[in-house]
């Protein structure tokens, strides 16, 4: 991997040690801004939250993902590794685990580890895949500790597939109940017409049978009782062009569905997996993705700070909380705010001006009066609104600071924000 990962990767993990040094944060607020007894209580709602905190450990301590993978010879999975990462990965297995029903693989390339797999090796294939074939392949997917099981099944295959669901409900019962099993449909691209293998050209033909055996797949889990976390198809379609003494490149790029791929894994494996798996093969875009992840945490942070019944109190706070989340956004651009700076800037981002950014605040202790009549429903008007502003300012300071965004475009970022906020509240 070269210097942009490596600079990337002591980023994340410095913003990773965001516990260690939030006192020091907090020491360095003005004197008149917060109350001691304001700060303690802050620093006590950063440290408890547990969102807050995975997301610190997974900066911090990233790995491989781990995947179980189960499907027949010649299903395409290490094509899939391959299309997924987009690289043409070394599959290294050094690891003796015990059972000839599966062997351990971990996909490199440049001494770097992208994934780590347990290949089933065709187990609706075997003949002798027993009751004692079961319980040591349970053993050793057990010790393995996986992050998602994906069954793999061939778009062209018609044959065989409720025995291999069948097989996959029993595994899935011994040994990896709870995780996420993704059914993952490979090579639609051999679907008719074959000849077409660039995605952006595939007939209306192509779609719809594509979306039938999505839907096949889909019923045939239902009749088993199983009901997979998601069903996506693609194509591993790839031709690599070789390098001396490097690795291939890819001279044709068919590949179909892997972004989703990609997307649904990182929002379901493990936080410290989805981060590796962003470090490794999105780099490009995992500034945004940490930051909107740390603007989630925050505003969830902010309502649960709002919803102190004491009148007045907590505007600083708030304050202070959003200043912190800009200060995260700003570092994970390379760049770095002070407490003055940050304030500054929320009041330019979270209403694009003083007086915008001062009626909102209004507006979220005025609801507190509510109050003095009926106690508690002040307090969870002002958590909603003070959660919302805390989400737009963190979306227009990822448009500012990741990506240069200017005054025009953030008023129009701060409005969807908000409707995007309301609409997932």
């Amino acid at each position: 991997m070269g210097n942009q990962f490596e600079e990337m990767r002591q980023r994340l993990h410095h913003i990773g040690n965001l516990s260690n040094y939030i006192e020091d944060l907090f020491t360095k607020l003005p004197g008149n801004l917060i109350s001691e007894k304001q700060r303690k209580k802050m620093m006590k709602i950063m440290m408890d939250d547990e969102d807050l905190q995975n997301l610190l450990d997974g900066l911090k301590n990233p790995r491989p993902p781990k995947f179980v993978l189960v499907g027949r010879t010649g299903v395409g999975k290490s094509s899939l590794i391959n299309a997924i990462s987009g690289r043409y990965l070394a599959e290294v297995s050094d690891v003796e685990i015990g059972t000839k029903e599966a062997k351990r693989f971990a996909y490199e390339a440049d001494g770097h580890t992208y994934f780590e797999v347990i290949d089933t090796r065709g187990i609706g294939e075997s003949e002798t895949f027993d009751t004692n074939a079961e319980d040591a392949l349970k053993n050793v997917i057990q010790s393995f500790e996986p992050d998602a099981v994906l069954f793999l099944q061939k778009a062209a295959e018609r044959a065989h597939i409720d025995k291999d669901i069948q097989i996959t409900k029993r595994l899935m019962k011994k040994a990896a109940e709870g995780l996420p099993l993704i059914g993952v449909i490979t090579q639609v691209d051999e679907l008719n017409p074959s000849r077409i293998k660039e995605p952006d050209s595939y007939p209306p033909e192509k779609i719809r049978l594509i979306a039938e055996k999505t839907e096949q797949l889909k019923r045939i889990f239902a009749q088993e009782g199983m009901e997979p976390a998601a069903i996506l198809p693609v194509s591993s379609y790839l031709e690599w062009t070789e390098q001396d003494g490097g690795s291939p490149n890819i001279a044709f790029d068919g590949r179909y569905g892997i972004e989703e791929l990609i997307d649904f894994l990182e929002d379901s494996l493990d936080i410290r997996a989805a981060i590796h798996l962003s470090l490794s093969i999105r780099l490009n875009t995992i500034t945004e993705r940490i930051a909107l992840r740390f603007t989630k945490v925050f505003s969830a942070l902010a309502g649960t700070v709002a919803l102190s019944p004491l009148i007045a109190t907590d505007i600083a706070v708030l304050l202070a909380l959003q200043s912190i989340l800009l200060m995260i956004i700003a570092f994970l651009s390379g760049r770095e705010l002070d407490f003055k700076t940050a304030r500054e800037v929320i009041v330019s981002l979270g209403g694009i001006g003083a007086t915008g950014f001062t009626l909102r605040m209004i507006a979220q202790q005025g609801s507190k009066f509510a109050n003095l009549i009926v106690p508690g429903a002040g307090s969870a008007i002002s958590a909603s609104i003070a959660s919302g502003g805390t989400y737009a300012i963190g979306k227009a300071a990822m448009a500012y600071f990741l990506r240069g965004a200017d005054e025009s475009e953030l008023k129009e970022i701060v409005k969807q924000a908000q409707k995007e906020f309301e609409t997932n509240e």
